[in-house]
């Protein structure tokens, strides 16, 4: 009872505080939201793009001077206030009272952080990735994005990623105060993200909204935004003729963000219902390797989208100085914008192996998904890949389509090890320069195979994919775990000195 008197007192003033903030947003979306919306409707009627498309739309593209002004701003609380206010005012631009999901949430976590240190990231991973997960099924989100709606839901996302982040940091800080044991490998390799002190209301909010990522991301953790705040660390020099020019990395990721985008305006105006081609069974008019090609052509329209937002929002960091990751480790010279990147299309579209697919493809959130969740399974190997992409799929939404991509992609990550086993363990060296271009082409082929099923919804249609091009990919992964089966991982040489001191 003690326990829960402190949270159990502060609850009223949590309540009036988010009321007040929430009020506040009303208020303000009240007086500009007729205009507003005036101008939205205009544009979505002149576009023929739906409203939620274009109220996103003109949100992210804002983003892009706002976020950008950051790095002119004195470090420390200006840009905490700066990253909290105009992130709300993007947010509300874009789901309109939809925002106070995004207030409510960021409260309940730091209290959870507050009154429950030792228990605070398993209480958000408990209420805020459940809720996430209700939200995916009570909006219907997935059928709403392949209808080309939008929803608050999207965005939420990112901001699941980032309070179980601070608060699991924070909570392996509390953990480990008074510990005089010696610490596990894994609690070494967190390092720098273990938070030990409760940060204060402004910085956490700054955090939460900073640079206004939280509309399509990326992830980053909470030490890389505070070095970025206070100009420390890599930025140090930050506004300095010594930092890194950016126009020129900012303007790269631009083209690509805008050649994504009228790709996908072409492809879509070829392929107006991907959901309806893939579950179509036309092996007697294109014959499966035709049909396999038009579902390839189905999911890069799918990932278009993604390539055009993740570039803008690439851009905007590196305009804004966030993501310099350090000199490239070739030349010494070539400045490096990692933290920057969600993903770069011709690494995904032509993946040497799978398990470069997952690295290089919506690569924040892979690193989230392996701190807080692959990293903390006691088992490892395939067991460990199906649980973490499990996890991935559910945060993606609860339909079958999600959980069923999610879960082949870690048989396809472990196929892939096993084939890269056998090209490195029993293959002569001088046969890598062409099994490898067949690993690739393998990983692309399989990829598509699989993510047929992540853009149609039910499992029926998921099924129907499968039907329509006679399961061939689910055969090639029976004859790869078979394969693997006959060239197994070979012993691992014994220690000969341990093996002497056993037997004397």
């Amino acid at each position: 009872e003690l326990c829960f008197a402190p949270a159990a007192m502060a609850l009223p003033f949590l309540a009036d505080a988010c009321g007040a903030a929430v009020s506040a947003l009303a208020a303000a979306n009240a007086f500009i939201a007729a205009p507003v919306r005036g101008v939205l409707a205009s544009l979505s009627q002149a576009s023929g793009l739906p409203l939620s498309q274009v109220s996103f739309l003109v949100a992210t593209l804002l983003n892009c001077p706002i976020a950008a002004a950051t790095r002119f701003l004195p470090k420390g609380s200006a840009r905490h206030a700066y990253g909290t206010l105009s992130t709300l005012g993007l947010l509300t631009l874009a789901y309109g009272r939809d925002v106070e999901q995004f207030v409510y949430a960021g409260a309940l976590v730091y209290l959870f952080m507050r009154f429950f240190p030792r228990h605070c990231g398993y209480l958000t991973w408990g209420t805020i990735f459940s809720y996430q997960v209700y939200l995916h099924y009570e909006r219907a989100s997935e059928e709403a994005w392949n209808a080309g709606e939008l929803d608050f839901t999207g965005s939420f996302m990112m901001l699941t990623l980032r309070l179980i982040s601070i608060a699991m940091d924070y909570q392996d800080g509390a953990r480990s105060k008074g510990r005089s044991t010696k610490k596990t490998a894994e609690e070494e390799g967190r390092g720098k993200r273990v938070i030990t002190a409760l940060p204060p209301v402004l910085e956490y909010s700054g955090y939460l909204g900073a640079i206004g990522a939280v509309l399509v991301g990326p992830h980053f953790f909470f030490h890389d935004y505070l070095d970025y705040a206070n100009s420390t660390g890599e930025y140090a020099l930050l506004n300095t003729d010594a930092f890194p020019g950016v126009w020129g990395p900012a303007v790269k990721a631009m083209m690509a963000s805008a050649f994504s985008a009228a790709l996908y305006f072409k492809t879509g105006s070829l392929i107006t219902n991907r959901a309806a081609v893939l579950t179509w069974d036309s092996r007697k008019t294109l014959g499966i390797w035709g049909k396999l090609l038009v579902g390839f052509v189905c999911n890069v329209n799918y990932r278009l989208k993604l390539y055009f937002a993740w570039h803008l929002e690439e851009a905007v960091l590196i305009l804004s100085g966030f993501g310099f990751s350090g000199f490239s480790t070739s030349d010494g010279v070539t400045p490096v914008w990692t933290k920057a990147v969600s993903a770069a299309m011709i690494e995904c579209e032509m993946p040497p192996s799978a398990a470069i697919s997952v690295v290089k493809w919506n690569r924040h959130t892979g690193t989230w998904l392996r701190t807080y969740v692959y990293d903390r399974i006691p088992m490892k190997g395939l067991a460990a890949l199906l649980v973490t992409q499990t996890v991935c799929g559910l945060w993606h939404g609860c339909s079958p389509s999600f959980i069923l991509f999610f879960s082949h992609s870690a048989v396809l990550i472990y196929s892939s090890r096993i084939l890269y086993r056998i090209q490195t363990k029993y293959m002569a060296p001088e046969t890598l320069s062409w099994t490898n271009p067949m690993h690739s082409f393998y990983t692309t082929f399989m990829l598509s195979y699989i993510a047929g099923g992540y853009n149609v919804v039910s499992l029926q249609s998921v099924l129907d994919w499968w039907q329509s091009v006679g399961w061939i990919g689910h055969y090639i992964f029976a004859a790869v775990f078979a394969a693997g089966a006959v060239f197994p991982k070979p012993n691992k040489p014994k220690d000969k000195s341990r093996t002497k001191n056993k037997t004397n």
